[in-house]
């Protein structure tokens, strides 16, 4: 042991000149509407907070539901974090007890030996003489294994809110976001005066990556979609597992921007597997089967948004707030204007604009508006998203309107930030 110390200590100098490095790694309504340095790094992410307690185990509480695979994982990363082998050892036996067809944590194992062994571990899943017929499966496993680690030590801070939520509608109580770089699910709850992360979960994306933009590309698309409806195991075949949970892709922009595809939904896995590399889908977001029933108690069909991103923006409480107020002022700005008469409130939107599959003159013919307008238009059940988008700022905005005009109706709009101003470039409408 005394050799193995030295050994240990000698390797810490020189850890950061190895590359890779040794291890894995990590409110209210508007008023208009009615590091410290570890002892052993993963990746080059050294931020593990030893002792901590680990977000996923934090998971429905009330329901006595734990996430078992990624609080195990992530207790063995903090165990390695501070050089304590013998329990990481003991937590990854454990784990593998339990699911002994989680192939990670037997690579997670090996890696562990041979560090207990003494010999030099350069980089997750060093192991030497693999056959090429099983070199593309050792580096799924890699990337899984730096998925994992980095949601630990990239975790966003109680204190961080996600730019995308703007505003919530008082009968929507949880929204779904998907980090694709991060291969993550956060779970929002509606609460006062902030939104509440519940938990997260580790996903699967599509093959090749993000934005998708036709069909058979193998790719998750990004945008804020809808959970349309729940099919059940006896709908399924077992490789989408107990569940499935479609969305509504290609939403109003997709289509507007000419992407194609179908069938992408939040679903789980064969009864074999109990994990899936980051990228292994068709363009499905993937879960594990007992994480995927976990949250089908906070989803409501047709009322639950899910939100794909390449990269979430996590901001703080005050950034959050303003910014808040800032896309609400700009829908009060229109709502406002469109009130005073057409063409203060048509000023808000774009000249490409496409209302009901209309232009901007199709559609003011058909309405057979007047200088007058709408008159007074009332909002409720207000959500306000920012819009994930490869280019431009973007929000997406969906409310109850009632005037004179339009009579009771649901609308949904997508506003796009053009220089320093906010325009309109599509607006649907459902009559209620």
């Amino acid at each position: 042991m005394r050799f193995f110390s030295r050994t240990w200590r000698h390797w810490s100098k020189g850890i950061k000149l190895m590359a890779p490095l040794l291890f894995w790694g990590l409110t209210a309504a508007p008023s208009f509407v009615e590091s410290k340095e570890g002892a052993f790094e993963v990746a080059g992410y050294a931020d593990a907070q030893a002792g901590s307690k680990a977000l996923a185990g934090q998971l429905f509480d009330r329901q006595g539901y734990r996430p078992v695979i990624d609080t195990a994982v992530e207790d063995i990363y903090l165990a390695l974090s501070a050089n304590q082998l013998d329990k990481a050892l003991q937590l990854t036996d454990r784990l593998l007890a339990d699911f002994p067809n989680f192939h990670l944590g037997h690579m997670i194992r090996g890696d562990i030996l041979s560090m207990k062994a003494g010999r030099m571990v350069r980089s997750i899943g060093d192991i030497p003489n693999v056959p090429k017929s099983k070199q593309d499966d050792l580096a799924d496993l890699k990337a899984e294994a730096v998925a994992r680690f980095r949601a630990v030590r990239d975790r966003p801070k109680r204190d961080l809110l996600p730019a995308e939520l703007v505003e919530l509608d008082s009968d929507q109580k949880y929204v779904i976001l998907v980090d694709t770089s991060r291969s993550r699910l956060f779970l929002y709850e509606n609460a006062f005066p902030y939104p509440r992360l519940v938990t997260d979960f580790y996903i699967s994306q599509g093959r090749m990556g993000a934005v998708k933009s036709k069909e058979g590309d193998k790719r998750t698309p990004i945008g804020v979609y809808t959970i349309t409806e729940l099919l059940p195991k006896e709908k399924l075949g077992e490789f989408y597992g107990p569940i499935a949970l479609p969305i509504n892709y290609p939403n109003p922009w997709d289509k507007r921007l000419g992407k194609t595809g179908n069938g992408i939904w939040l679903h789980g896995m064969p009864k074999s597997y109990v994990s899936r590399p980051p990228k292994a889908s068709d363009g499905c977001v993937v879960l594990a089967n007992q994480d995927l029933l976990a949250l089908k108690q906070f989803v409501r069909v047709g009322n639950t948004q899910v939100v794909i991103a390449e990269r979430l923006d996590f901001v703080p409480q005050d950034v959050w707030q303003s910014q808040r107020k800032a896309s609400i002022r700009v829908l009060k700005a229109w709502k406002d204007d469109l009130e005073k008469g057409l063409t203060k409130g048509l000023s808000h939107y774009s000249s490409e604009v496409r209302i009901d599959g209309q232009d901007l003159r199709a559609w003011q013919r058909s309405k057979h508006l007047d200088a007058k307008g709408f008159g007074s238009i009332k909002i409720n059940d207000l959500t306000m998203m920012r819009y994930p988008s490869e280019k431009n700022d973007m929000m997406w905005v969906s409310f109850k309107q009632e005037d004179r005009v339009s009579g009771e109706v649901r609308k949904q709009q997508y506003w796009m930030k053009v220089g320093t101003r906010w325009q309109i470039v599509q607006e649907d409408t459902e009559k209620l």
